[in-house]
């Protein structure tokens, strides 16, 4: 395979990955937790399409690094692997929050039905108690949403089927108060064994694409360091360079610390 059937192979990635994200943006709920959600589930499952395409265009460039082409493209993607990185970075702390906003929009959902079946129930005790005959108090059920008794019932003294309707009504709290008394608390750390997967998946992502990002090779055919090489550079830098650790005057760059350190040791 030519590599500029490797650069059209990369953009078919690409643009596969585009039309799956931007699919699951519509209906677009830019604060819905639950739209947050379904977001960022395709954007970690359909991650690798981009990685591949990264990879595919790193290929392409060195089977043919005089290609303007690939040369174009490939640095283009590569810019925007480090924008990827860092949109992974940030699904991290999106879906610790969208998850805790659904745990709490739930509970208070199963809260609220119980709540208006309470005062349902409530409303059923005050009919039958002031119910002054048996079709009153079919009446009074049926205004409420209840249900009406049968004819058979209606046939009883009021004081009888006031007793039966209390006992029925009594079997209903039973079972509101079981449902009540399963709600689970609002405990965050519940949520941590649904967090870890897509959290470190998010993590791991944007290391790679962090990798991915930068890398590409320059006008002399020299290979630029990643992102992440330079991140870690960095780091390691300021670890080592006591100058820079402690804040006094004079002190010299990470870079040049590094560097002099290094014609130390070949001295």
């Amino acid at each position: 395979m030519s590599p500029r059937s490797l650069c059209r192979l990369a953009l078919a990635f690409v643009l596969l990955f585009a039309t799956l994200v931007l699919t699951s943006l519509i209906p677009l709920q830019l604060l819905d937790p639950a739209w947050q959600g379904r977001v960022s589930r395709t954007l970690l499952d359909s991650a690798s399409l981009p990685l591949l395409a990264l990879a595919l265009l790193q290929i392409a460039r060195w089977l043919d690094p005089v290609d303007p082409l690939l040369k174009r493209r490939q640095r283009s993607f590569s810019r925007l692997a480090g924008v990827a990185a860092l949109g992974f970075l940030l699904l991290v702390p999106l879906q610790i929050s969208a998850s805790l906003r659904l745990q709490q929009a739930s509970g208070a959902e199963q809260s609220g039905r119980i709540a208006q079946a309470e005062r349902q129930l409530a409303g059923f005790r005050q009919a039958v108690q002031q119910a002054s005959s048996s079709e009153a108090l079919a009446s009074s059920l049926e205004q409420l949403g209840g249900p009406r008794p049968a004819p058979a019932d209606l046939a009883l003294p009021l004081p009888l089927l006031k007793a039966q309707a209390n006992a029925a009504l009594d079997q209903v709290q039973l079972a509101i108060q079981r449902q009540r008394d399963a709600l689970p608390a609002s405990d965050p750390l519940r949520l941590l064994p649904e967090l870890i997967r897509p959290c470190l998946a998010a993590l791991i992502l944007a290391f790679a694409f962090a990798s991915m990002a930068g890398g590409s090779i320059n006008d002399e055919d020299e290979e630029e360091d990643s992102l992440l090489d330079q991140l870690l550079f960095r780091f390691q830098a300021r670890r080592l360079n006591p100058r820079r650790r402690f804040g006094t005057t004079g002190q010299l760059s990470d870079a040049d610390y590094l560097r002099q350190l290094h014609g130390e040791d070949q001295e």
